[in-house]
């Protein structure tokens, strides 16, 4: 139980960069009783068996980190089992333990094993109804017995935009689609924007209101009363646009007809304005009031990926070809990397690994960029040189990040592949 605590211990402060959504606090309180494992007042086996490969992971001791192997055989062992047990949050931990298993698998740069969890955990999560949470529809049957309060709910409205997350960041970084199309009428989030944790345990959420929409409102800019303005909440709506940027960019083929390049047009336009909107109104670091390090870190991915967005988006343009496209392509990469050079790093310890894939996109536009300058008659020293000055900066705190994980490291070096071609 010493070592188990230890463990925990080192993962929950990171825990929200890895998909972590039961309540921190209750998790803790319920591993550490003296129960055997798989005591049904303590978490699932399969969670806390993620957890400990985590902790293991974040611990950064080789005595402990060669035990990953293991730990990860353990993990996977008991996931296969945990649907078949009788564990009273067997449905929700199992989900749990899928999510943080494809993040592992995702920041080890095992991408096909992080897919499979990944599909794993979005089915599971269908199953559970968890994109119905207070639905004003009809529900569907659900793998979960009713929420027993508010922080329990609160869980569930956490695991349905993590969930979503995660499946859409990584399609993303791996060029793909995601498992879900969430316009899809049968794949309809009804959810409502989660809160911050502590707002469910102080009672802060209405137990009678009925959302309907959710995803379906924000894409279409319609006005409603859930304005999701929560950390997790902002961190999901940026998602979504890097997403939805992702899929319209591999949409773009320079000889598409006329018909199809007046949709695409139309499509591109909707969708730059509504990246543009949310930018504008993205709630900047230093207005949160008690700003916990877990709540910094979280803005910081969604502000990056909210600029991310309009890099990939404007990507289908060349560069030489539309002055106004490389120029917003150029400020958001500036953007990415004025937050890298801003970073506390007493906060960052360890971060998202999908941000490797946003800082190594900002770095090459800058790069591009650099290159265009270069090649100009006479070329414009001082962008030159603030560009220069500015991935200098951003690459001296990126190289903090390389032992993080495996896939950090390796979209760093990247990195630093493309700064020794730079002019």
């Amino acid at each position: 139980m010493d070592m188990a605590e230890k463990l925990i211990d080192i993962f929950l402060p990171f825990s929200s960069e890895v998909g972590f959504f039961l309540n921190t606090s209750r998790f803790r309180h319920s591993a550490l009783i003296r129960h055997p494992i798989g005591h049904p007042s303590r978490p699932s086996p399969a969670v806390l068996a993620a957890v400990y490969l985590w902790g293991l992971r974040l611990s950064k001791q080789p005595f402990l980190t060669t035990q990953e192997p293991i730990f990860l055989f353990r993990a996977l062992e008991r996931l296969a089992k945990g649907l078949s047990g009788i564990h009273p949050q067997k449905a929700m931990h199992n989900l749990q333990a899928e999510i943080l298993l494809s993040y592992y698998f995702f920041a080890s740069g095992r991408f096909l094993e992080g897919r499979y969890h990944t599909a794993a955990a979005i089915s599971l999560g269908l199953g559970s109804s968890i994109h119905m949470v207070r639905s004003a529809h009809s529900t569907s049957l659900s793998l979960l017995r009713p929420a027993r309060d508010a922080v329990e709910e609160g869980e569930r409205i956490h695991a349905c935009w993590i969930a979503m997350i995660l499946d859409k960041i990584w399609a993303v970084a791996l060029s793909d689609a995601p498992n879900l199309d969430h316009q899809h009428e049968s794949c309809a989030v009804d959810t409502p924007w989660p809160l911050e944790m502590n707002a469910y345990e102080e009672g802060r959420f209405s137990p009678t209101a009925r959302y309907s929409n959710t995803f379906h409102n924000f894409v279409n800019c319609v006005p409603t009363s859930d304005t999701g303005m929560s950390t997790i909440a902002l961190l999901s709506k940026a998602t979504i646009l890097w997403q939805r940027a992702d899929s319209l960019a591999r949409q773009w083929r320079p000889d598409m007809p006329w018909d199809q390049f007046t949709s695409f047009h139309t499509s591109f336009l909707a969708l730059d304005s509504l990246i543009d909107t949310f930018r504008a109104g993205l709630v900047p670091l230093n207005c949160i009031a008690h700003l916990t390090p877990a709540m910094a870190r979280i803005l910081v991915v969604a502000h990056s990926i909210a600029y991310a967005a309009t890099i990939r988006l404007h990507s289908v343009i060349p560069l030489a070809m539309d002055v106004n496209a490389r120029c917003k392509r150029l400020t958001a990469a500036r953007a990415v990397l004025e937050i890298v050079v801003a970073i506390p790093l007493h906060h960052f310890g360890f971060i998202n690994p999908i941000m490797g894939t946003v800082w190594l996109s900002a770095s090459q536009v800058l790069v591009d960029e650099l290159h265009l300058l270069r090649r100009q008659h006479v070329p414009r020293q001082g962008e030159v040189e603030a560009h220069t000055m500015l991935f200098t900066r951003a690459l001296e705190v990126l190289l903090t990040f390389s032992d993080s994980c495996p896939l950090l490291g390796y979209r760093i070096s990247r990195i630093q592949e493309i700064c020794v071609g730079m002019p």
